[in-house]
């Protein structure tokens, strides 16, 4: 049978830490501005440096989450360093996602190994296969790839794989503010429509995903990459949120309260 890479081990280990998996409500925002990883599941970090909450480098607010990606950091057969949002959205329901993402000016990955940067992943029944993500950002020699697959159960060598769309990535050490809004569909049709700085990116509708899913995808933010890396990778992720609207979302806006100065 086609499990998707992983052992009979790793799916039991899987089952043990779905019950302390972070639970919460189906909009979210996570900032990182109370200096924790409160509200994402943690089990794909292969140490403390691979997600740290920090305040140098951010985009809104005054902290933002560090990802190092290091030579060996194996987490469940791939190197990687993630945070998984929990929530699996109900299916045929539209869900809008936003999030903002910076590679410093000496982001080098070797030439040929793509990194992904935020990707949703497939939620089968535990035990059966694991498949390629059905949407994914990545990022390749100096571009971004936006990719995805459909097939009607979750392979790691799925039926169809697309390409949703390719560009040169924007400059290193700047943000790069994601919105998208995706309806997954069981048996149906799915969309996505995908901004990048508050500007339509790429649309797409058609079969997406697998359909032996039993739950909506669930999202990942961090570094993956699919080959052996030299030296660490690092990158900044900001300003998560998943609701029900553009403006819920948009992370080119502060959702912190903001106070007012005090008059003396």
């Amino acid at each position: 049978m086609d499990r998707g890479g992983r052992s009979e081990s790793e799916h039991a280990e899987i089952a043990a830490a779905l019950w302390t998996d972070p639970k919460g409500e189906p909009s979210v925002h996570l900032d990182f501005e109370a200096g924790t990883l409160d509200g994402w599941s943690v089990r794909r970090l292969a140490g403390p440096h691979s997600a740290m909450v920090q305040s140098d480098v951010f985009r809104a607010g005054s902290k933002a989450c560090r990802f190092e990606l290091r030579p060996g950091d194996h987490v469940s057969q791939g190197l990687r360093a993630e945070l998984r949002d929990w929530y699996n959205p109900p299916h045929e329901t539209p869900v809008w996602y936003g999030f903002s993402t910076l590679l410093p000016e000496n982001f080098a990955p070797p030439f040929d190994t793509g990194v992904v940067l935020a990707q949703w992943h497939d939620q089968a029944a535990l035990g059966d296969p694991s498949g390629k993500p059905p949407l994914a950002i990545r990022y390749l020699d100096g571009g971004l790839r936006f990719t995805g697959a459909f097939d009607a159960v979750a392979s790691s060598d799925p039926a169809e794989r697309y390409v949703f769309h390719r560009m040169p990535a924007p400059p290193l050490g700047t943000w790069m503010d994601f919105v998208f809004k995706i309806v997954w569909s069981r048996h149906g049709t799915s969309a996505i429509e995908a901004f990048l700085g508050g500007r339509p990116l790429f649309s797409f509708s058609g079969p997406l995903g697998y359909r032996n899913e039993v739950k909506q995808p669930y999202f990942k933010l961090g570094l993956y990459a699919s080959g052996p890396i030299k030296n660490p990778l690092v990158a900044f992720h900001d300003n998560y949120s998943r609701g029900d609207s553009f403006d819920a979302v948009d992370p080119s806006r502060l959702h912190a309260v903001v106070r007012t100065p005090e008059v003396a």
